[in-house]
C-alpha cells in the first residue's frame, strides 16, 4: 500500500499572532481543496499569551502585565486555557481533510494517534514519553507537551501542539489572573511539579533543527506519510492577511465579552425582586466550566458559559446558549435541554458530559438562593 504524500510547512520563526492565524488561514484552504493535508512547524519571533477559544480574558489573563511586557494576547480557534508561548517551543500544527479514512470519528481517539508523532520524536531524543488521555504527552507524569484539536464548518481537523525545549516557568505565572500572591506561589510550585521540558529531562537544550528533524521523521513514521516540503500558495496568504485583521480585533479577543455585555463583569448580585445575577466555576475532567447567568423567576433569562473546556464543533457554544434560555432551574429540566442538543448537533466534548454542564449551573443556581 503506497503511503499517503502530504505537504510539510517549515516556517520558521512567525510573529507571535500569526503562528495562530497560520493554522486557521491553511484550515481555510484545505477546506476549499486548494491545498493538500498539510504539517506545519513554526515558532514565535517573540513571546505571546494564546487563551483558549471559550475563555473570557479578564478571568484568566492579567491584561496589565501583558502590557507591561508588551507580549500580545491572541484569542486561538481551539479549545483548551491559557499558556505563554514562546521560541523555546517548536509549534507543530496538523490540517487534514476529515474525509481522509486517517482520521478517526472521535476526537479523543483523533488525539491518541495524532500525538504519535511528538511521542516518537520525544523518545528519539532519549525522553521516555507516552500519550496521556485527553490530549497531553507526558514523562514519567509531567506534562511535556500540550495539545488541542478543532473541527471546521468545511469538514477539516486541525491539531496543534508543541515540543517544548525550554519553559518560563516564572512569565506563565506573571501572565495568569489568580486571586492572591500567595495563590500565585502555589500554582509556580505546581507548574514546576508537574510541567516539564527536554532540558530538564535532558540536562541540556535540544536546537530547534534537531528538533524538527525527528519530529518530522516521528510524524513520517507513526502515520505512515511521505511528507514533501512546501510553501505557502497565494491563496493562503491572502487568508493569513483578512483573517489576522481579525485576530487583532477586539471583536474577536473579547469574544464571550462581547456576546453577553450585561453579564461580563457580574457578581452575585439580586438586581430586583426575583431577578438574580450569578456566576459559578466548575471543574471537569475535560477543563474548568464557567457559569454566569441571570436568573428571573427561577428561570434562566440570559446565560454566558465559558471555561478551558474542549467542545466540538468549536462554535457550538453560543448556540448551547440559547437553548438553556428559558429553562426552569431543575436539574432534569437543564440536562434534557443540554442532552437533546448534544444529539441534535453531533456534539463532542472529550472528558466533559452534559452532567457536568448542568452541575456548573446548578451550582450557580445555589448562590443565588443563598442570597
Amino acid at each position: 500500500m503506497s503511503k499517503q504524500e502530504w505537504r510539510w510547512l517549515d516556517l520558521g520563526a512567525l510573529d507571535p499572532v500569526d503562528t495562530q492565524v497560520i493554522y486557521d488561514a491553511v484550515s481555510v484552504a484545505r477546506g476549499r481543496n486548494l491545498v493538500k493535508d498539510t504539517i506545519i512547524f513554526c515558532y514565535p519571533v517573540s513571546p505571546l499569551v494564546c487563551i483558549g477559544y471559550h475563555q473570557e480574558v479578564e478571568k484568566e489573563v492579567d491584561i496589565e502585565v501583558c502590557k507591561r511586557f508588551s507580549v500580545p494576547i491572541v484569542r486561538r480557534i481551539l479549545g483548551g486555557g491559557a499558556v505563554y508561548l514562546d521560541g523555546d517551543q517548536l509549534f507543530y500544527q496538523i490540517v487534514v481533510s476529515q474525509k481522509n479514512p486517517m482520521v478517526p470519528p472521535q476526537v479523543e481517539d483523533a488525539f491518541k494517534h495524532f500525538l504519535k508523532g511528538p511521542v516518537e520524536a520525544y523518545r528519539s531524543l532519549g525522553i521516555p514519553a507516552e500519550y496521556r488521555p485527553i490530549n497531553d504527552i507526558q514523562v514519567k507524569g509531567r506534562k511535556i507537551s500540550g495539545n488541542g484539536a478543532t473541527t471546521t464548518v468545511d469538514g477539516v481537523f486541525v491539531l496543534t501542539g508543541n515540543i517544548i525545549l525550554d519553559f518560563n516557568y516564572d512569565m506563565m505565572v506573571k501572565i495568569l489572573r489568580v486571586p492572591s500572591e500567595k495563590f500565585r506561589d502555589k500554582v509556580f510550585k505546581s507548574l514546576q511539579e508537574y510541567l516539564t521540558t527536554a532540558k530538564r529531562e535532558l540536562g541540556l537544550l535540544v536546537s530547534m533543527e534537531e528538533a524538527k528533524k525527528v519530529l518530522l521523521e516521528g510524524f513520517e513514521r507513526t502515520l505512515g506519510i511521505n511528507l514533501q516540503r512546501s510553501h505557502l500558495t497565494p491563496e493562503e496568504k491572502q487568508l493569513m492577511q483578512t483573517l489576522r485583521e481579525k485576530y487583532l480585533s477586539d471583536e474577536w479577543l473579547f469574544m464571550p465579552e462581547h456576546r453577553h455585555p450585561q453579564l461580563v463583569k457580574a457578581r452575585v448580585v439580586k438586581v430586583a425582586t426575583g431577578i438574580s445575577v450569578v456566576e459559578s466555576a466548575y471543574k471537569s475532567r475535560g477543563g474548568l466550566i464557567r457559569v454566569t447567568m441571570e436568573i428571573k423567576e427561577a428561570k434562566i433569562n440570559d446565560i454566558l458559559i465559558s471555561g478551558d473546556f474542549w467542545i466540538y464543533p468549536t462554535d457550538a457554544l453560543p448556540k448551547l446558549e440559547q437553548t438553556l434560555k428559558g429553562a426552569t432551574i431543575d436539574e432534569k429540566a437543564i440536562n434534557d435541554r443540554i442532552y437533546a442538543f448534544y444529539k441534535a448537533h453531533n456534539l463532542q466534548s472529550p472528558g466533559t458530559t452534559p452532567e457536568d454542564f448542568t452541575k456548573a449551573i446548578l451550582m450557580a443556581a445555589e448562590g443565588e438562593a443563598a442570597i
